[in-house]
């Protein structure tokens, strides 16, 4: 009979989260392909084929809740359960170990890198579902100003195109950005479709550690997640119609490196084919450097931030015109609605979002026979704010006899 003795185990059931950026008030959205369904924690979320995912707390407690699950059924208990949770949640979102579920790592990995940057993420389980049965709940609970593809297959894009063509006719229109498929910069293309505003390109694979991995693992993933967070970045941090790339919101977050960080010669081609691409400068980290949409270069639109700014002017006015319906069709209701555009117009100048506004809605645009057919019209004319994307620096090399300009000195 062996001696009394105390046995001392201990049990590693914990994951550590990484830490985030302050949240945002703008959501995100991705459509799940291969099998995030299974991370949804309640029969609502299955029922109505998509759940919101609030933070990286959110996000890894549910894979945590989904690997002693299926630890379960597969008969661990106890202190073989409680060792094993962390260590099969790692399998399921590794792309070398020989996790069951290892085909979903990519999505898992994008809807991670998007929340480290504040936003929720609404994940829908099809595209339909963002459109279907659960408008109203989406609408309702869950708006999102930016969807992103969990991987740059063709089936992603689909995706994409039927939730951002849909809402592009609403009031509720939102960006798609898009990771091009090519592999190498001067053949990448973009997906044929996105030749409009609610349409961003980008090109790039970010490298970064894998959280639940061991012993300095890395994922490849596509970075069109991290160019989303940069726009829901810009939202927190300043204004929907700032620009989201550049070394102030256009920071690539907990990246080991670019898998290709394309040469200015790679740059200027992407950027004439209307494709972002993401940089890394040394000593400055890794940016998002364009912030160029899918409309032709000829429009203000060509950029992000005015593209956005036009999405936020539809979303404010919008409620503010259903008030008018089925008022009195007369000069005190064109006065009401003129004074309430007036007053967000206003703010969005202050803002810099604007240089100039006019709202006509009178007599001049409402005639008889307008009326007489129940219309209502308001024509409001804007002059956007565009961001810089050219620097012109001009150094002279003078005399030290020389005189300057008046006011200046020698430095």
């Amino acid at each position: 009979m062996s001696r009394p003795n105390v046995t001392i185990r201990i049990v590693d059931e914990s994951i550590v989260v990484p830490t985030s950026e302050t949240l945002s008030p703008t959501n995100g959205a991705m459509v799940s392909r291969q099998g995030l369904q299974a991370l949804a924690v309640n029969a609502g979320e299955t029922a109505a084929g998509l759940m919101f995912v609030e933070s990286l707390n959110d996000w890894y407690g549910r894979l945590r809740s989904y690997a002693n699950t299926v630890l379960i059924a597969e008969g661990a208990t106890g202190a073989t359960l409680q060792g094993l949770i962390g260590v099969t949640a790692a399998a399921f979102v590794s792309p070398t170990s020989g996790g069951v579920r290892k085909d979903w790592y990519k999505e898992w990995w994008s809807v991670h890198n998007f929340l480290q940057y504040g936003g929720g993420c609404l994940v829908g389980f099809t595209a339909s579902n963002y459109l279907t049965v659960s408008e109203s709940l989406q609408n309702t609970f869950f708006p999102f100003d930016v969807m992103f593809m969990g991987d740059t297959a063709a089936a992603d894009f689909s995706n994409i195109q039927t939730v951002v063509n849909a809402k592009s006719l609403t009031d509720t229109a939102v960006l798609g950005v898009c990771g091009v498929s090519a592999s190498a910069p001067l053949s990448a293309e973009k997906y044929t479709g996105t030749a409009n505003q609610f349409y961003m390109s980008v090109f790039g694979n970010k490298v970064h550690i894998n959280a639940l991995g061991q012993n300095g693992t890395f994922v490849t993933t596509n970075i069109t997640p991290d160019v989303a967070g940069c726009i829901v970045r810009t939202d927190r941090d300043f204004k929907p119609w700032f620009s989201p790339a550049g070394t102030t919101r256009g920071r690539i977050l907990n990246l080991v490196r670019m898998e290709l960080n394309p040469t200015p010669a790679q740059q200027d081609f992407l950027y004439d084919a209307g494709i972002n691409p993401v940089v890394s400068f040394p000593g400055e980290g890794t940016v998002l450097f364009g912030d160029k949409t899918g409309e032709s270069v000829t429009s203000t639109l060509s950029g992000v931030n005015v593209s956005r700014l036009f999405m936020y002017l539809r979303k404010q006015i919008a409620p503010i015109a259903r008030t008018i319906l089925f008022e009195q069709n007369d000069e005190a209701s064109r006065a009401r609605f003129r004074l309430a555009t007036d007053g967000l117009l206003r703010a969005v100048l202050g803002g810099r979002g604007i240089l100039d506004y006019k709202i006509i809605c009178d007599s001049s645009n409402n005639p008889p026979e307008i009326i007489q057919a129940k219309v209502f019209v308001a024509d409001i004319l804007v002059k956007p704010t565009t961001s810089i994307n050219f620097v012109r620096l001009t150094f002279t090399n003078k005399n030290l006899t020389d005189t300057l300009y008046p006011g200046q000195r020698a430095v």
